[in-house]
Parts: structure tokens; C-alpha cells; sequence
């Protein structure tokens, strides 16, 4: 993108003794011969540079300078007068009051004219590349951001005194707390070595600390544990340092993974088998009849209340209308048959030829076929 540099005199042949000198690839020249102009010119473009005749009609420079360091855009653009008036301290004081950055006085020596246009013309590039590096980082860390708050995985970050500097989403619904709530709060006051929450996680006696501080990743074993309003929850957790090798020690990240399920008593493993294994039974045994016609559209796979998937031997259309019944494996609610119509939405070939799964939205319900569909889902 080329540097834009604004030149302003109201004698055409002083622009273009300008431009002669100052011409030169990747600069963009642009030319005003009034106060006026320059300042719609400056409006319309992002200018690098400004060199601005004192002496001009109507409106000279020391007025134009002061306009534009009050507009938004141009307050920051660096203005080098150009001036055939006296070098006296009065006028030169007058022209950085109004924000010139430098002077050049007519006759203009070349060699001083391009020297002072390239210093300023690379510290705009600075600018601009700093600027580039601000937008990127910023982009980068919403990038980040966004990617954290995506990870199912609890996500937290601290300091080096164990407080909480950042949360995700999934850390938020782990901890039972939200975000704002959980920055600034000390690890240790959501952590337990014991299921009952009476041995607290100390942080500055803790082993996360000890390997952290080493540049070391640390895992839990056996897993900590989260004190929630409805009881605690087992937490498998990894910690690693925040800082890169050789840098000093500057905090924590650590990953919380619910393993609450793996740590379930036998009593509630055997019955939630038990469960299983009563609802894999059903379903063996349920069967779906066309009402209509009396035939057999296949076995059932899988119910919720809105819909279900059958295991049948035959292409069925989506779209297709069903008036289907279940004869249940014992009484619900009083009744023996479960009832409703279903449309088919989706139909997909098994592996052996002639075995197709099928997907089905239930349409139609009756109040206690509905009852009936809930008892069956809740005991099985």
C-alpha cells in the first residue's frame, strides 16, 4: 500500500518542484494549491505525510494545521512546514504551536527535504506495521478465546498464588459457578482431596505447585474433588506451567475432566447395568405394527418423545405416514399397547443386504400413550 503524502502551496510550480524530488516508488503524491482543499483532500485520505505552505490566501498554513490536528483522523499526521517567511523564534514557535512537527525554510535544499520526508515516512511505517501487530494479536486472542470456550474440557487458568484468572464455559458449568464469579476466587476453595469436601486442596502445599514451579506438568492421582449444591463431583485434573522453559514461574493452566461416573459405588454401577440391561431386553422385544394393514415395520432401536429408529427389512420413503403400535413387554399406566403415529424422515442401508435402519418423527400422541411412553423411559 503506498504512503500517501499531501503537498500544499497555492504556486503550482512549488508543488511541482515538489513533486520532481520527492517522486519515488511506493509514495503517492497528492497536490493542493488552498487551505480549503487540502483540508476535503485530508478528509477523504489517509495521509503519511504533510508539507504545508506558510504564506497562502484565504486561509494560510499556520490555520490549516490547527484544523486538522482538531479532526479525528489527521490529528496524529505529522505536518512539515514549508516557509519563505523570517526564521525568527515568534514564527517558528507559532508554527509548532499549531502542531508542525518540523520546518523547512525556502529556498528548500533537496538533499534535507528528502532526508527529513524518509524519517517521517519510516516512523509511519512503524506505526502502521505496530498497529498491524495490535489488530493480529487481538485477533489471535479472540481466536483463542473462542477456541477455549469451545473445548468440552474445563479449562482454568491462575496466577502463581493459585487465583483464578480465567474460566471457559465448560469450567464454568463444572465449578458451578459463572465466569465472572470464578476470576479472582482461589483454586483451593473449589477443590477437595476427599469425596466430603473436609480435606481442603492447599495450593501453596500442593504438589500442582511444586512441578509447575519446576516447568514440570502434574497430574491428579487419585482425582480431586468439587463441592456442588446437589452433592460433589469427581474431578480427573492435569496442570501444566504457564511460562515457557527458562522463563520465570507466572502461573498455572489446568484441565478438569468429570470422571464422576468411574467412580460410582458398585451399588450404583450394578443397578444402572441392571437398568441397561432391562431397556436393551425391551427394546429386543418391541416391535412396531402398521395398524392399517397389520404388517410388521420392524423392531425398535431407540425412543425419546419426539421420535424414534426401527431396524427393518424394508426401504421405507421418508416422508412415508405411519399409524403404528408397540406391544409392551408388561402394563403402563394401565394399558399394554403403546400407540401413535410416526412419519419416516430418514431411511439408511445396513451393512447385509435387505437391513436398512430407519428414523422417524412421532407426529401424532395421545395424552396417555404419552404418559405411557414416559412411564416406559424412566423405568427403563
Amino acid at each position: 500500500m503506498k504512503q500517501k503524502i499531501l503537498m500544499v502551496d497555492d504556486h503550482r510550480e512549488n508543488l511541482i518542484a515538489l513533486e520532481a524530488i520527492l517522486e519515488a516508488p511506493g509514495r503517492q503524491l497528492i497536490m493542493a494549491t488552498s487551505g480549503n482543499e487540502a483540508l476535503q483532500l485530508a478528509l477523504k485520505n489517509d495521509f503519511s505525510l504533510v508539507l504545508l505552505d506558510v504564506q497562502m490566501p484565504e486561509m494560510d498554513g499556520f490555520e490549516v494545521a490547527q484544523l486538522l490536528r482538531q479532526g479525528k483522523k489527521t490529528r496524529n499526521t505529522p505536518i512539515i512546514f514549508v516557509t519563505a517567511i523570517s526564521k525568527e523564534h515568534k514564527y517558528v514557535f507559532q508554527g509548532y504551536e499549531c502542531g508542525a512537527v518540523d520546518y523547512l525554510f525556502k529556498p528548500i535544499d533537496q538533499q534535507i527535504l528528502t532526508a527529513k520526508v524518509e524519517v517521517f515516512l519510516e516512523l509511519d511505517q512503524q506505526k502502521r506495521r505496530l498497529q498491524q501487530a495490535v489488530v493480529q494479536m487481538k485477533r489471535l486472542k479472540d481466536e483463542n478465546e473462542r477456541l477455549l470456550q469451545a473445548i468440552g474440557e474445563g479449562i482454568v487458568g491462575t496466577d502463581q498464588k493459585g487465583c483464578i484468572t480465567f474460566a471457559n464455559d465448560a469450567a464454568s458449568a463444572l465449578l458451578d459457578r459463572g465466569r465472572d464469579e470464578l476470576v479472582g476466587m482461589a483454586i483451593d476453595e473449589l477443590l477437595f482431596c476427599d469425596e466430603q469436601g473436609d480435606q481442603r486442596w492447599d495450593w501453596a502445599s500442593s504438589p500442582v505447585l511444586a512441578a509447575c514451579r519446576e516447568g514440570k506438568a502434574w497430574h491428579s492421582d487419585p482425582p480431586c474433588f468439587i463441592s456442588k449444591v446437589d452433592g460433589h463431583l469427581a474431578a480427573d485434573v492435569s496442570a501444566t506451567p504457564l511460562n515457557q522453559p527458562q522463563e520465570p514461574f507466572s502461573g498455572v493452566v489446568l484441565v478438569l475432566r468429570d470422571v464422576t461416573a468411574s467412580w460410582e459405588s458398585s451399588e450404583e454401577m450394578a443397578a444402572r447395568d441392571l437398568r441397561r440391561h432391562a431397556r436393551k431386553k425391551m427394546l429386543r422385544e418391541l416391535v412396531a405394527f402398521d395398524r392399517t394393514t397389520g404388517s410388521n415395520i420392524g423392531r425398535l432401536v431407540n425412543i425419546s418423545q419426539d421420535g424414534f429408529k426401527l431396524s427393518t427389512r424394508q426401504e421405507i420413503e421418508p416422508g412415508a405416514l405411519f399409524s403404528l403400535s408397540m406391544v409392551l413387554p408388561e402394563q403402563l399406566e394401565g394399558v399394554t399397547t403403546l400407540s401413535f403415529d410416526g412419519r419416516c424422515v430418514w431411511c439408511q442401508q445396513q451393512d447385509r443386504p435387505g437391513d436398512f435402519h430407519a428414523g422417524f418423527q412421532i407426529v401424532e400422541m395421545s395424552e396417555l400413550h404419552r404418559r405411557v411412553l414416559q412411564a416406559m423411559m424412566e423405568k427403563y
